[in-house]
C-alpha cells in the first residue's frame, strides 16, 4: 500500500469504504495487513536507530556540552526539548569550566523550560523545586529531589524563588553529578551557652512576658513544694521508722550486755557511780543515760523499751534514749513521780504514730477485749525493784479542757485518802471499755500508760494496771472480761459522732479537791 493511498484514507467514511472493499477477498486482506505491519515496523526501527546514534554521540562528563553561548543559543520554542538539556555541537575546549555548585547546574540544565513553564499546563508529577532550598546541600540529586518533594516541602517559597520543572527534565538532569560545596562545618554551640538556654526554659528572664514569668515562677514553686513534700513523706514513712528500729536494736544489745556486781560494772563503765541503793541488774542503762528510770515490757506485744525520767515532761518528746533527735521520742515517767519508789499512781507517756506500731503503738490493741486477753500483764523493772501490774481498765479521754472548763485528771501522783481513791476507781469504772475481771482495792498502787489516739483532736488512750500484791499470782483469768454497755467518753467524742452526751450533767471529779 503506497503512501499516497494511506493519505487518501483520511476520514471515517473513507476508512470504512476501504475496509468493506477488502472483506470480499480473504487473501487480499491478509496481504494488506502483512504489508502494513512490515512498513510500520521498518519506520519505527529507523527512528529508533537515529535516536540511539544521537544519544551515543553525547559525552555526559563534558561540562562544556551543557549549553550554548547566548549568541548562538536557540530558544526553547525553536528546538526540541532534548536540545534544551544537551547540546549536540561540540565546542572547542579552550578552557576548563570550573565545577559548578549543585543549584547552578540544575538551574542551567532547566533554563530552557522555565520560559514556558508558567504558560503551559503543569505536567502530572512536576515538582515545586526551590533552588534556594538546595543551595549548599550535601546531597545526591535524587536525594535532594526527594527531600524538596516531601509533602511538607512542596509548597512554593514565600520569596518567589520556587520554579516548576517537569519530571522528564528533572530525570535527565539527575544524571549530571552535583558539585559538593566547599563549606565549613557549622561550629558547635558552646556547652555553657547550651546550659544557659536550658536554664532559660525554667528560670524567668528579661525577655519573658508577664504571663511567662508568672508561669515559670509558679512552676518553680510547685516543684519546690513537691520536693519538700517528698522529703517529708520519705522522712516520715521510711527514714524515721528505720532509725527507730536501729535504736531498738541498740537497746536489745545493751540489754544483753548487763553486769551483775560492782566490780564488773566498774570494769565495763569506769568510774560511773550508781544512785544509792540501786541494783546492778540494769546498771548498763544508767551508764548510757543517767535519766534511766526502768525497763518496761508487756508480754504479748512488741513493747520492750527503757523508760526515762526528765526534769520536765517535754525533754523526751523528741529525743530517744541515747539523746538522738527523733519524732518517736522515748517513753518517760511523769517528772512529778518519785524516782526510787512507786507513788499511788505512776504515769508513763509514749508516742503512738497513726501509721505504725512503734513505741506505744501496740497499746491500740487494748481497745478490744481480744487485745487484753493476749497481754493482760505489764512488767516494769527498775534498779530498785521488779514490778508486775494486772490490766484493770482501758479508756479514752481528752488531754485538754472541754467546753465546760473541765478536764479528767488521770496523771496525778497521790490522792489524799482511801475515800478519794474509791472515787477515782468509780471514775475508771464509768469510763472503761470493758471489765477485765481484775479486782482492785483503794490501797493498790497503779501504773498508768498514756498514748495518743485519733478518734478526735488531742485524744488519749489510757491503760491502767494495778500492782500485783505480795504473794499474789501473776496469772490473770481473761475469761472473766466483759464489754461495758455504755462507757463514758469525753464530750468531744459525742460531738464528733453527732450524739448527745448522756454524761453532760454528771459530776466532775477533780483529784485532791
Amino acid at each position: 500500500m503506497s503512501n499516497e493511498e494511506k493519505k487518501n484514507i483520511g476520514s471515517d467514511e473513507d476508512i470504512n469504504s476501504f475496509l468493506d472493499s477488502l472483506t470480499t477477498d480473504d487473501s487480499s486482506t491478509e496481504d494488506f495487513l502483512s504489508k502494513l505491519y512490515d512498513d510500520s515496523f521498518a519506520e519505527i526501527t529507523s527512528d529508533f536507530d537515529t535516536l540511539l546514534k544521537e544519544f551515543q554521540s553525547i559525552d555526559p562528563d563534558d561540562l562544556s556540552a551543557q549549553g550554548e553561548t547566548p549568541a548562538s543559543a536557540a530558544t526553547a520554542e525553536d528546538k526540541p526539548e532534548i536540545e534544551d538539556i544537551y547540546s549536540y555541537s561540540a565546542p572547542e575546549k579552550e578552557e576548563v569550566q570550573p565545577e559548578k555548585k549543585f543549584s547552578e547546574a540544575v538551574k542551567e540544565a532547566m533554563e530552557a523550560e522555565v520560559a514556558g513553564a508558567e504558560s503551559e499546563p503543569q505536567e502530572e508529577g512536576a515538582f515545586h523545586l526551590s533552588l534556594d532550598s538546595l543551595e549548599g546541600e550535601d546531597l545526591g540529586f535524587g536525594e535532594a529531589i526527594r527531600e524538596v518533594s516531601a509533602p511538607e516541602k512542596k509548597a512554593p517559597a514565600a520569596d518567589g524563588a520556587t520554579q516548576v520543572y517537569s519530571t522528564d527534565a528533572v530525570r535527565r538532569a539527575e544524571h549530571k553529578p552535583a558539585a559538593k560545596p566547599a563549606q565549613k562545618p557549622a561550629s558547635k554551640q558552646p556547652a555553657k551557652q547550651n546550659k544557659q538556654k536550658k536554664k532559660s526554659r525554667f528560670l524567668p528572664n528579661r525577655e519573658d512576658s508577664t504571663f511567662e514569668i508568672f508561669r515559670k515562677v509558679l512552676f518553680l514553686v510547685s516543684m519546690a513544694v513537691v520536693i519538700v513534700c517528698l522529703g517529708i513523706i520519705g522522712n516520715t514513712y521510711l527514714l524515721q521508722p528505720q532509725l527507730e528500729k536501729r535504736r531498738q536494736d541498740k537497746v536489745s544489745e545493751l540489754l544483753a550486755n548487763g553486769v551483775s556486781d560492782a566490780d564488773s560494772f566498774k570494769q565495763a563503765f569506769g568510774d560511773t557511780d550508781l544512785p544509792a541503793g540501786a541494783n546492778y541488774n540494769l546498771a548498763q542503762f544508767y551508764a548510757a543515760n543517767p535519766d534511766f528510770y526502768g525497763y518496761l515490757e508487756i508480754p504479748g506485744t512488741g513493747i520492750s523499751t527503757p523508760v526515762v525520767q526528765g526534769k520536765d515532761n517535754s525533754k523526751y518528746l523528741k529525743r530517744n534514749f541515747f539523746g538522738e533527735s527523733t519524732k518517736y521520742g522515748c517513753p518517760f515517767v511523769n517528772y512529778k513521780n518519785t524516782y526510787a519508789a512507786l507513788d499511788y499512781n505512776t504515769s508513763i507517756f509514749g508516742h503512738n504514730m497513726e501509721y505504725d506500731d512503734l513505741v506505744f503503738g501496740e497499746l491500740e490493741k487494748y481497745r478490744k477485749i481480744d487485745g487484753f486477753k493476749k497481754a493482760p500483764l505489764i512488767h516494769l523493772e527498775t534498779m530498785y525493784a521488779d514490778y508486775y501490774f494486772k490490766v484493770y481498765a482501758v479508756f479514752l479521754t481528752d488531754s485538754q479542757y472541754d467546753d465546760s472548763g473541765w478536764y479528767f485528771d488521770y496523771i496525778f501522783t497521790q490522792l489524799k485518802d482511801e475515800a478519794e481513791c474509791k472515787e477515782y476507781i468509780a471514775e475508771l469504772d464509768a469510763r472503761k471499755l470493758y471489765s477485765t475481771g481484775v479486782d482492785i482495792q483503794p490501797t493498790d498502787k497503779l501504773l498508768t500508760l498514756s498514748t495518743c489516739a485519733y478518734d478526735f483532736n488531742e485524744e488519749r488512750l489510757v491503760v491502767v494496771g494495778r500492782l500485783v500484791r505480795e504473794g499474789e499470782s501473776t496469772d490473770v483469768d481473761v475469761s472473766r472480761a466483759v464489754a461495758s454497755s455504755s462507757p463514758r467518753y469525753p464530750d468531744k467524742y459525742y460531738k464528733k459522732k453527732g450524739l448527745s452526751n448522756p454524761y453532760a450533767t454528771a459530776s466532775k471529779w477533780i483529784p485532791n479537791a
